[in-house]
């Protein structure tokens, strides 16, 4: 009978290696040639694998871009007026606009003279007024348009700059100089939108101020083409307002001309504007003044600041006056010194306003 041998095996231990050294044989194992735990081979299934999933991840991606792309007009926004969020009432901005260092308020605040310090206030007008100057205006979009001459299809009319006189303009430094400012109103853009003015002197809405409403009808008389505007109107606010704020001139016209509408995201294509020139302003009140804009189709609602722009304005002693935007609806109050003449005007948010400011 054949004896079964038992063999006997025995683990051997590894050598003990400190930590430097186990952490060097990790980098690179001599004996079985493994780089950081791995063999060549298991590396390159990894690369491999690691490319094929990235390649797919950034085809994926890209073809759902291209997807979402032919969905996309670079032209005009897939929802308009009244199914975009924007709807069909424009608002009514100001220029100029205080500094970012200011961002919060929309305060206007100047001495005038010429050690003024308004030129803040002119060197923004200057800026904003620059593409709609006719050298900088001009091109194969361009045209020139009238009541009579309404654009083609595909072309914008332009807005001569000498249209807005001789006063609100950067040779007469637009008025602060002699403290008879002037603020630029435009209306914010709406792709598609078309005004539906009130043409018809007969058929104003019975809350259009008096002296508009008069204004209409004497236009009307003169060429009733001139008629297809959206009006503007600009007063006091209430009766106190209404005393102090003095005269104030349009240019170049009463509002804002039918024929720039509607925006049709046409290169070049410029907003109308209408300024406006305080021409005595009382020193030493704070004047708020209500914008509005009238169209058939506007609707105005003064708690949401639809197609209205109150400003508030003031002057701190005889040299200076204060214009604050619509977006603030906190009344500000004047604290008239007797000291020198001075004015203090407490701002919106309580603090006095020097009258160096």
């Amino acid at each position: 009978m054949t004896e079964k041998k038992s063999e006997d095996y025995f683990a051997v231990a590894p050598p003990k290696r400190s930590g430097w050294e186990n952490f060097k044989v990790f980098l690179w194992n001599g004996e079985t040639s493994e780089f950081l735990g791995r063999s060549a081979s298991s590396w390159a299934k990894i690369f491999l694998f690691y490319v094929v999933l990235y390649a797919f991840l950034a085809a994926f991606f890209a073809a759902m871009l291209l997807v979402f792309f032919q969905t996309l007009d670079l032209y005009q926004p897939r929802w308009q007026n009244a199914n975009g969020l924007i709807g069909t009432n424009p608002g009514l901005g100001f220029r100029p606009m205080p500094s970012s260092a200011n961002v919060e308020s929309t305060l206007i605040h100047f001495k005038h003279g010429t050690a003024g310090n308004w030129k803040h206030w002119t060197s923004e007008l200057e800026k904003f007024l620059y593409p709609y100057d006719t050298v900088a205006s001009s091109g194969e979009y361009f045209t020139s348009c009238s009541f009579d001459k309404w654009p083609a299809e595909g072309k914008v009319c332009n807005f001569d700059i000498k249209l807005l006189g001789t006063q609100c303009t950067k040779e007469e430094l637009f008025g602060y100089e002699r403290g008879r400012p002037c603020i630029v109103l435009k209306l914010n853009r709406i792709f598609g939108w078309s005004p539906e003015p009130y043409d018809d002197p007969n058929d104003l809405p019975a809350n259009m101020p008096t002296e508009l409403k008069e204004y209409i009808k004497t236009k009307a008389n003169e060429n009733k083409e001139q008629l297809k505007m959206i009006w503007v109107s600009c007063d006091g606010e209430n009766s106190a307002d209404r005393e102090h704020i003095g005269n104030v001139t349009y240019t170049p016209f009463r509002g804002f001309p039918a024929y720039y509408f509607p925006y049709k995201n046409v290169p070049g294509y410029l907003s109308p504007i209408v300024a406006l020139q305080f021409q005595k302003p009382e020193a030493g009140v704070l004047i708020n003044i209500e914008c509005k804009v009238w169209a058939k189709n506007i609707i105005h609602d003064r708690q949401r600041r639809l197609a209205v722009g109150t400003y508030e304005s003031s002057s701190q002693t005889l040299h200076s006056m204060l214009i604050r935007t619509p977006a603030l609806s906190r009344k500000q109050n004047v604290i008239k010194a007797d000291d020198q003449n001075e004015r203090v005007c407490i701002s919106r948010y309580g603090k006095a306003i020097p009258s160096g400011f």
